[in-house]
């Protein structure tokens, strides 16, 4: 395969780590370049919450000694990424998307997943844009403005990992890791044209400790989706969720569908309905499966009763307790939309609360029975290609309502990526492959075999300055 002459951020992750080890590219050079892209496409897509600085080309340098002397950490050592503004870092700032956090001082502890990085040696260079409190699957912040999407800059990134999505899909670093509550790192890669995953519940380790939130990888391709993973995976004491290390099976070949049962999921029994162009690239997606082998049935609906209330009440007091944290003087700097989503909570009792967690399991022990005994789900990651840039989501009195195929899993602690497989007026449209508890492994080998068989190449929109001046 020929390699880009030019811009080595158009290189791939094993293409950058030839470079590195023939001594024709340095960490220190591939900083440089990603800080030149950011300078260049950032005033368009608005996705970078804070820049590394000093740290960034310190560990750059430390990079570069490292491959010059033969005695690199690994894939990851040297290559730029970038975190949410969710997942602390020392020396960046901490503001949870909110103008409310912003006279927060800069972090001081690195949680899990940028201590996983910082040790096999990936150059953290900055920070990634979310909305307040996270709370809404869109790109919309009182600090940060409106996040867009390089692929139509009048378009929504999806959120939360807003800044994760929009940076990548420009170009800008090999990874990114965004946290996941109801779909938060897979919508923004299904807007944006991404891979990502949702692991196992605990399987990533983070802070603070959460039975549905989890950190996930986002990346361009599956492979270098796969080494974010890896090193992110790795077990943390501080999050007690977090489960033992697993190694990548390098013994396991190129995914073989033959013999797997796979299960296709388009209608919840509730919620939006799917788009046509939607549904057609699920549909591709399962055809590509039973093609090559798979068992296919066609689920029907899980829920007979809309389960969304009681989830979305939920969430909403948990983005209230945030904003009754706050000091009185700041409540007013969150944003509207957030906030008098989440004044609905203030009157509800811990008895309605508890209600509501018991409707929830029982949504959650629905789906899992619903899904049992099929090794991988396909469905939509959301039931429309994308909206508008400015909006905090299809339906804003409901901000959440578009991500009811995303966020049962995040209840249920199943593994879900997001791969995309189709485009609609120049937009992605996004797949989900769900599996089994503790199946990550298996999922991510399913969405590298279905990256293989997509029917069109990707060609990434990192030519914003250009298409912005037009």
């Amino acid at each position: 395969m020929s390699e880009p002459a030019h811009d080595p951020l158009d290189l791939t992750l094993a293409q950058v780590g030839g470079r590195f080890r023939a001594g024709t590219l340095t960490p220190v050079e591939l900083l440089d370049a990603t800080l030149n892209r950011i300078n260049r496409t950032n005033p368009v897509i608005n996705a970078m919450a804070g820049l590394a600085g000093a740290s960034a080309r310190a560990a750059a340098e430390a990079a570069a000694a490292r491959w010059a002397a033969g005695e690199p950490r690994g894939e990851l050592d040297g290559v730029p990424v970038t975190v949410k503004d969710s997942v602390r870092t020392v020396g960046l700032p901490w503001r949870h998307g909110s103008a409310a956090h912003a006279g927060q001082p800069d972090s001081t502890v690195d949680s899990p997943p940028a201590a996983r990085l910082k040790e096999a040696g990936a150059v953290i260079v900055g920070n990634t844009t979310m909305p307040d409190f996270g709370m809404l699957a869109a790109g919309v912040s009182s600090l940060y403005g409106i996040t867009r999407n390089p692929w139509d800059p009048t378009r929504n990134p999806g959120g939360s990992s807003a800044g994760g999505g929009a940076s990548l899909a420009a170009g800008i670093g090999f990874g990114s890791v965004g946290s996941d509550i109801a779909g938060s790192v897979r919508l923004p890669a299904a807007q944006c044209g991404l891979v990502s995953l949702k692991p196992t519940q605990g399987r990533v380790p983070h802070l603070p400790v959460s039975t549905m939130r989890s950190a996930g990888p986002m990346a361009r391709t599956v492979d270098e989706l796969i080494a974010v993973y890896r090193v992110i995976s790795r077990p943390d004491p501080r999050d007690v969720w977090s489960l033992p290390a697993q190694e990548w099976d390098h013994t396991a070949g190129p995914l073989d569908p033959r013999g797997l049962r796979v299960g296709l999921l388009t209608d919840l029994g509730c919620g939006p309905a799917p788009t046509n162009r939607v549904l057609a690239a699920v549909h591709d997606a399962a055809a590509a499966f039973t093609s090559a082998g798979a068992t296919l049935d066609t689920l029907t609906p899980p829920f007979v009763r809309d389960p969304y209330p009681a989830l979305n009440r939920l969430f909403q007091v948990r983005a209230r307790a945030e904003w009754e944290s706050l000091p009185p003087e700041r409540r007013s700097q969150v944003l509207p939309a957030v906030a008098d989503w989440a004044a609905e909570a203030a009157g509800r009792t811990a008895v309605q609360f508890g209600r509501d967690t018991d409707a929830v399991l029982a949504a959650q022990e629905l789906l899992r029975a619903h899904l049992d005994g099929f090794d991988l789900v396909l469905s939509p990651v959301l039931p429309v290609v994308g909206f508008a840039a400015e909006d905090v989501g299809p339906d804003p009195a409901r901000p959440l309502a578009h991500t009811g195929f995303t966020a049962w899993f995040n209840q249920t602690g199943q593994p879900a990526a997001s791969l995309c497989f189709g485009m609609d007026a120049g937009c992605p449209v996004g797949v989900q492959i769900a599996g089994r508890r503790f199946s990550d492994q298996l999922v991510l080998r399913a969405a590298r075999w279905l990256e293989s068989r997509r029917p069109f190449t990707m060609s990434w929109p990192t030519d914003l300055e250009v298409r912005a001046g037009r």
